[in-house]
């Protein structure tokens, strides 16, 4: 009997082996070398409850969704789908637009499902931005942001970018100096001619809120003016693009910005 057990054995050791371990305790490889302490050739799981090899945890390779969209986003798993009850899974997220405002992401079986921050705050625009990753868990009712996002702006100001925020409402009459004097005040900075026009062109932006030109500080391109921005040259109205550059001391409205 025993040489037969032998044979048997030595046909298993030789061939490709199959197995599904269901254990109690953990399981320790102690062979001589690390290529003999590892389980190698572990497929990706096709199911939620298979196992996960290391690589794939470490790579994020199961968990590392691109969505499209630019504040309902929608995205699909890379291979199997995670279960969104009864844990508190984690997935990384890469945006292919700069959100505008709230988000909700929705993946497959699930619906839209908004994304927050601080636990309850739904995002500011520019939070998001285009292919920058962004990590999420699942608390049972929302996506919670667990990485770092820009702080949020001071009362009476929205991001422009993710970088900077803008005065919601321009502060009328005065002069490019008493604007720049005004920003200093208040521990801001008057905005660029970018961040102007950023501001200006997104979705609920400061398009809605001009009243008559405004001051931005660069790119006046003259050694005695400054630039102004606002409106329309010829029909005097709103426009993102349009406008001049200016005798400082000519009094007009101007908004200020600050670093996020």
């Amino acid at each position: 009997m025993s040489r037969l057990y032998a044979h048997l054995f030595a046909i298993l050791a030789a061939a490709p082996v199959c197995a599904q371990w269901d254990v109690p305790v953990r399981i320790a490889l102690s062979g001589d070398s690390a290529t003999d302490r590892r389980a190698t050739g572990l497929a990706a799981p096709a199911l939620g409850s298979d196992g996960l090899a290391a690589g794939l945890e470490r790579t994020h390779a199961l968990t590392w969704l691109s969505a499209t969209g630019t504040d309902s986003l929608v995205a699909a798993w890379p291979t199997v789908g995670l279960t969104l009850s009864g844990t508190f899974p984690r997935l990384t997220l890469v945006p292919d637009t700069t959100n505008t405002g709230p988000v909700t992401l929705t993946l497959p079986g699930t619906g839209p499902v908004p994304i927050v921050k601080y636990a309850v705050e739904p995002l500011d625009s520019a939070d998001l931005q285009t292919g920058i990753p962004v990590d999420l868990v699942y608390d049972g009712a929302v996506w919670q942001v667990i990485s770092p996002l820009p702080r949020p702006c001071p009362p009476g100001m929205f991001p422009a970018s993710r970088d900077v925020c803008i005065e919601r409402q321009p502060t009328p009459s005065s002069n490019f100096y008493g604007a720049a004097n005004g920003c200093a005040n208040r521990q801001r900075r008057m905005c660029t001619f970018g961040e102007w026009i950023a501001a200006c062109t997104m979705t609920n932006g400061i398009l809605g809120s001009i009243v008559d030109y405004e001051w931005v500080d660069h790119a006046a391109n003259s050694g005695n003016d400054a630039k102004s921005i606002g409106l329309n040259n010829d029909t005097f109205l709103p426009d993102c693009y349009s406008g001049s550059t200016r005798v400082p001391l000519t009094v007009l409205s101007y908004r200020c910005c600050t670093d996020r």
